[in-house]
């Protein structure tokens, strides 16, 4: 086994135990919801996740290779990306989540001086839920950068998830269009100007009509496996929330671009991303936010 299959390996160990700790805390009720800062919620499913995630990072990380940095949503980490990091999300989606969605997802990356490289995205209830079934189903996807993007189903046990044979995941072709099914979201945490740019999106014709899910990872996907075209955070996009699909995104033939046209390298916590079917698309939301 390569070094990248056993840092993928050990990502996907640790999102499936974070998963497993949403569920059984979203069965017991006890949400526990607060606030982190004047915007941002948090409840205790968030915190159980990481801390299961931490707990497998911390133990099988650093045998693979010290160097690599850990960060989390909640339990935190480096400042600023490092040099080589393993990063999780343990609960993307959380206001989603809290009103009783299922469109979240439990993620971790690997990066390489600023490079996704390794993505894994974990959405345990996005075919069936928890409280219609208690095998709730859902899917882990999965890629390594040059290795192509894959998928399995899961399926909830008494011995935790049961994943089905992985299949690969291949870019959905859609008729062409003047016009596009998109979600450009809009945050509590985002500024007057990335407010702008949204609103600019809205009334420059592109948009047929706006959909959107539960989070960051979940709005990929479904960008990824089809529901809609274009993904395009303007504002709010957090390095843990988009790592992870940006990589799978890229991998199955998708169109990742930050502001400079480029695919996004994560020197910052913070940037616009933008996950569309082709550059000329890309192109267009990018030109209407005004960039």
């Amino acid at each position: 086994m390569n070094r990248f299959a056993e840092i993928r390996d050990v990502i996907t160990a640790a999102v499936v135990a974070g998963a497993a700790e949403v569920i059984r805390i979203k069965r017991s009720g006890e949400l526990n919801a607060s606030y982190k800062d004047a915007t941002e919620l948090v409840t205790s499913a968030d915190q159980a996740s990481d801390a299961a995630i931490r707990q497998i990072l911390e133990a099988r990380v650093p045998a693979i290779d010290p160097s690599i940095s850990l960060v989390l949503e909640e339990s935190g980490g480096a400042a600023q990306p490092g040099r080589r990091e393993v990063g999780a999300d343990p609960l993307d989606g959380t206001n989603h989540f809290a009103c009783g969605g299922t469109w979240y997802a439990v993620q971790g990356h690997y990066l390489e001086d600023g490079v996704p490289l390794i993505g894994v995205v974990f959405q345990p209830e996005v075919f069936v839920p928890s409280d219609e079934d208690d095998g709730c189903q859902g899917r882990l996807s999965w890629a390594t950068r040059g290795e192509g993007a894959f998928t399995r189903r899961s399926r909830l046990s008494a011995n935790g998830f049961e994943l089905g044979p992985p299949r690969p995941i291949e870019r959905k072709r859609f008729p062409e269009t003047q016009r596009f099914v998109a979600c450009i979201p809009q945050s509590a945490r985002m500024t007057p100007e990335e407010r702008e740019r949204v609103r600019r999106i809205l009334d420059s014709g592109l948009v047929a009509v706006t959909t959107g899910v539960g989070s960051a990872g979940a709005n990929i996907m479904l960008t990824i496996f089809g529901g809609q075209q274009v993904y395009a955070n303007f504002g709010a996009g957090l390095d843990l929330d988009l790592i992870p699909p940006q990589v799978i995104a890229e991998e199955a033939g998708l169109t990742v671009w930050g502001t400079d046209r480029k695919s996004p390298r994560w020197l910052s916590r913070k940037q616009p991303v933008i996950v569309a079917p082709s550059p000329g698309v890309a192109e267009l939301f990018l030109r209407a936010a005004g960039f």
